[in-house]
Order: structure tokens, then sequence, then C-alpha cells
């Protein structure tokens, strides 16, 4: 593979993108060829135990700026199933209301929270459903966090 090799604007070489052969990885080099970073397995450097690791208060809660929205009232119909807006919720469920998941595109359903239960939910808009397993209407409530 060549090299690609970056100027900046007075046309002075500043870096080098190459693949290493030995490893196949991408690297980036100073203008004297001299490997900076391996592109693929720096960010290793900032997890946990890392080199480089991001500290435990590295993120703190303020950070996050988030604040609740509106609850909202869903009621499941008996047997049925309610998909769960994409977006992040805390919900609290009916008491036999379960939250499920689908890790493969709504071929396998999987029970994330327990009927009368609840926790905070993530969800997609696609992949995470209500599912009533009782035999009349249910509420369940979601708290969304905006």
């Amino acid at each position: 593979m060549a090299k690609i090799k970056l100027y900046d604007s007075n046309g002075v070489l500043q870096r080098i993108i190459d693949l290493d052969a030995s490893t196949n990885h991408i690297e980036i080099r100073d203008s004297s060829d001299t490997d900076l970073m391996d592109v693929e397995s720096h960010g290793s450097r900032h997890s946990y135990g890392g080199n480089d690791a991001i500290p435990d208060n590295g993120l703190r809660f303020s950070q996050l700026d988030k604040v609740f929205g509106s609850e909202t009232t869903v009621t499941v119909t008996a047997g049925g199933t309610s998909t769960i807006s994409k977006g992040i919720f805390l919900v609290s469920l009916g008491a036999n209301t379960t939250v499920e998941y689908s890790p493969d595109g709504g071929t396998t359903w999987r029970t994330l929270y327990a009927a009368g239960t609840g926790g905070v939910v993530i969800s997609d808009g696609t992949n995470v459903r209500l599912n009533n397993g009782g035999g009349a209407d249910e509420d369940s409530y979601l708290l969304e966090i905006e």
C-alpha cells in the first residue's frame, strides 16, 4: 500500500498514514516517518487499566446535562405489545407487563425487566417493547430523560 502524505498549507509534510505490514494496522507517522499512533489500538489506551485511562471521575453527571421530560402513560392491551419510542426512559411497569428487547431485529425477544418492576430503558425505537402477559389492558409509565 502506498503511504498517504499530508501537507500543511505551506507544502510542508506534517503526517504520513501507512499500513503496518506485520500487524495490518493503520498507523499515523510524523514527517520523519516515525510511528506516532496505531489507530486501531489507540482506543485501548483510554479504557480501564490502559496507559491513558479515563479516570473514574472523568465523566460527571453534570456533563450529561439531562432533565426529566413528561411522563407518559402507555396502555398495553391484554396479551399485546407496544414498542417504546427512541430515547432513554425511567420505566415503571404494570403488574403483568415486562420490558423486552430484540437482539436480532424482532425474531427473538428477551426479558429485560420482569413484570411489575422497572428501571432505566434505552430504546432505539424498534427493538424494545412493553409486553402485557395479563388478561386485561394495563398501564405502564415512561418518564423520558431528555
